[in-house]
């Protein structure tokens, strides 16, 4: 009865050490910000995004259906007592590590973004290898706000630039009518 006991104990501590370790960094970060002053975040499971498949081409709906979800997190220096160059550096330091890689802009086909980008105000991080992600990342900040923007599915760096070559391509007409 003893051995029974002890290896219960043993598969229960394996267990739950594997579990603690089974959520990624990403999640850590938006967990770390969440309900926190000048914080806004949402998430998009794939049935979500499915709608708005009709505003986009065929080779960006197939990204789209690779997709499970999205999230976004965005912080506003004013809302908040943080500074934004802190929340940048927060969500940087986490995803540095031996799970994510980090993606060079000049990889990506965004042809209206690049001349914006750079090492200072700019960082994408995958989770996997290049012709396997299950997680990209954009964290951006900008002025008084760190944005980040988070995609989870089998996404590679080619499904990347197919969305960029879409949004470069794509020409929205809004119109509002005031009556």
């Amino acid at each position: 009865m003893n051995i029974l006991i002890k290896l219960g104990i043993f598969l229960a501590v394996v267990l739950s050490s594997l579990i603690g370790f089974a959520q990624s960094k990403s999640n850590k970060v938006y967990d770390m910000f969440s309900g926190k002053e000048g914080v806004s975040s949402v998430s998009l499971s794939k049935s979500a995004i499915t709608p708005f498949e009709i505003f986009f081409d065929d080779d960006t709906k197939k990204v789209i259906y690779k997709m499970d979800r999205f999230r976004f997190l965005s912080y506003d220096d004013n809302k908040g007592r943080l500074q934004s160059d802190d929340v940048f550096e927060r969500i940087t330091n986490e995803l540095n590590s031996v799970e994510y890689f980090t993606i060079d802009p000049t990889e990506l086909n965004c042809k209206n973004c690049k001349g914006n980008w750079n090492d200072e105000n700019i960082r994408l991080f995958g989770r996997g290898d290049r012709s396997s992600m299950d997680e990209f990342h954009i964290l951006v900040i900008d002025n008084d706000n760190c944005m980040l923007f988070s995609f989870y599915g089998d996404i590679t760096i080619e499904d990347i630039n197919k969305c960029a070559d879409f949004s470069n391509n794509a020409k929205f007409n809004i119109s509002v009518n005031e009556n």
